[in-house]
């Protein structure tokens, strides 16, 4: 049997620095919410421009998160590439996609200080 491979890509802009978003992908703690499914090691620290990991845990594999700065502020680019881990829920790249969509638009209405 072929693995299923996990290809997510998704884009949000930000108005605010890539400074200011990548001092939240720094927070430790910020991050165990947003992936508490995979362990993350940095493979490439790109400074401001954001991060590469290998991701072991529900996906195996690679994940990103590119800090494209435009105008005003900056294309947030989150790529993941990958297989379901050994203990992977079968629908591991939904729930994934749905955790960043709310933790990446959380963070946009928190920097450019959109609240309820």
């Amino acid at each position: 049997m072929r693995s299923r491979r996990i290809d997510i890509v998704d884009d949000t802009f930000i108005r605010a620095s890539p400074g200011a978003i990548r001092a939240q992908l720094d927070d430790q703690a910020w991050a165990a919410r947003v992936w508490p499914h995979v362990s993350r090691t940095v493979l490439r620290d790109r400074g401001i421009l954001g991060v590469r990991w290998a991701v072991d845990g529900q996906v195996v594999g690679e994940m990103e998160v590119w800090i494209e700065p435009w105008w005003d502020g900056a294309v947030v680019h989150h790529y993941v590439r990958g297989t379901p881990g050994p203990r992977a829920p079968r629908d591991v790249a939904v729930r994934h996609t749905r955790r960043w969509k709310l933790a990446v638009h959380l963070l946009k209405d928190r920097l450019e200080g959109n609240t309820l």
